[in-house]
């Protein structure tokens, strides 16, 4: 199985999405680096700063959305995904980690469908996301403990 920290890292960054600029080139290395050091209120705030130089950047707001994942923000992460997706409709990544934040809400069946969108748009992805749709389908049918 993954660690959550390995699965929003790979969102984060290993896109090879497109984006323009020095400037936005160097936001998100030192965003992935905020990241990597577990700075993630520092990480979100250079993504923010990459947002507002390139506000058509969909890989500055997928990284935005991992970071806010990690950091327990679902609901902020889902908006960021969906707006990297309004911005790029074949940004496979953004649909990986909506699901994550899907999965994190406790939204088993939107989650199941950005997986599928996911591995429609990359199929290269499918090793991985087999994994994680075994896992909610195995969520489905074993009831969960209570604590």
């Amino acid at each position: 199985m993954f660690t959550q920290r390995l699965l929003i890292l790979s969102v984060l960054f290993c896109s090879q999405l497109a984006f323009a600029g020095n400037d936005i080139q160097a936001l998100l290395q030192k965003g992935y680096e905020q990241t990597e050091a577990s700075q993630l209120e520092q990480a979100e705030q250079t993504l923010q700063s990459a947002i507002n130089k390139a506000p058509d950047s969909s890989l500055a707001y997928t990284r935005l959305g991992g970071v806010r994942v990690l950091r327990q923000q679902y609901s902020a992460g889902i908006q960021d995904f969906q707006q990297a997706i309004m911005l790029d409709q074949h940004n496979a990544t953004a649909f990986v980690g909506l699901a994550v934040a899907y999965l994190h809400m406790g939204q088993q069946g939107l989650a199941k469908a950005a997986l599928q969108e996911a591995v429609r748009l990359d199929p290269s992805k499918k090793p991985e996301v087999d994994k994680v749709l075994a896992w909610i389908e195995q969520r489905n049918i074993t009831p969960m403990a209570k604590h």
